[in-house]
């Protein structure tokens, strides 16, 4: 039900940003399509507060935004998302702090423990998923993410378990999704090999989560391309600039598959300003 490659390019050497591409194809159990335009690619912001002279938590202390993706059980992946933005942008302290991306996964880890074991007995095999929270980490000084997903541990129950990555360099690359051996060969193998004319090699993986929604061999990789990055400037979501023929001129912006004509675009006296990439 999902293809989301994470990785690291330095296309500016100065300034390395982890990159995100995934699909936005969401299947029902029998493998048939449900929504071809779930967003799987989400800004998990963190905000911390700090007393003001009035007693008040109202003064910020530290803002930040990180990447969050998911794969696996679409109700798991977005409720747990949708409850930890509320938690985690109402950060107090009474000293000034700014948290590190470790110690925010090791607060992420123990909700999802909470979480897990009530959804895996309600939902069973249905509540499998892998999740994964990415950024720059002002207090390391450098690009981290962070996996989730539950594991069988010795006992036979199953609990969650958290890799840590850290400057992701050169060839490396993390999967989450469907396919697994597959997809992460066709990254690898792209990643070796040299650009081609529209094709840099620093975007590779990019290419191969397009080839595979358009590819009949991977009928649960499907929708159209999510692409974001995150870095020291915090995390970004992309819109997609599509020719409306190939070889010619004239061209539209889309996100989630979803044409971001006029109606889209204009919201009062103000409009949608994502950024753009081809």
């Amino acid at each position: 039900m999902t293809a989301i490659v994470i990785w690291c390019n330095t296309e500016i050497p100065e300034y390395p940003s982890l990159w995100a591409a995934a699909d936005s194809l969401v299947s029902r159990d029998s493998g048939s399509p449900l929504i071809g335009d779930a967003a799987k690619l989400f800004s998990l912001p963190v905000i911390c507060r700090t007393p003001s002279a009035d007693g008040f938590f109202s003064t910020l202390s530290s803002q930040r935004s990180y990447g969050y993706a998911f794969a696996g059980s679409t109700l798991v992946g977005q409720n747990t998302y949708l409850s930890l933005v509320p938690l985690l942008t109402n950060l107090i302290s009474h000293e000034p702090y700014s948290p590190s991306l470790s110690d925010i996964a090791a607060y992420v880890s123990k909700y999802l423990s909470v979480t897990y074991d009530h959804v895996k007995v309600s939902m069973g095999p249905a509540a499998m998923f892998s999740i994964a929270i990415f950024g720059w980490c002002s207090v390391q000084r450098a690009l981290e993410l962070y996996s989730f997903q539950p594991e069988k541990a010795e006992s036979g129950t199953y609990e969650i378990r958290c890799t840590q990555y850290r400057n992701l360099l050169g060839k490396q690359f993390v999967y989450l999704g469907d396919c697994s051996d597959r997809v992460s060969e066709s990254i690898a193998r792209a990643l070796e090999n040299e650009s081609t004319p529209g094709r840099p090699q620093s975007r590779s993986p990019r290419y191969v989560i397009e080839d595979c929604i358009q590819s009949a061999d991977f009928p649960t990789i499907g929708g159209d391309l999510q692409l974001a990055t995150a870095n020291a400037l915090g995390f970004h979501q992309y819109m997609l600039c599509r020719p409306r023929t190939p070889g010619r001129g004239e061209a539209y912006f889309s996100y989630l598959g979803r044409e971001l004509n006029d109606q889209l675009t204009q919201l009062g006296t103000a409009k949608i300003g994502l950024l753009g990439m081809v």
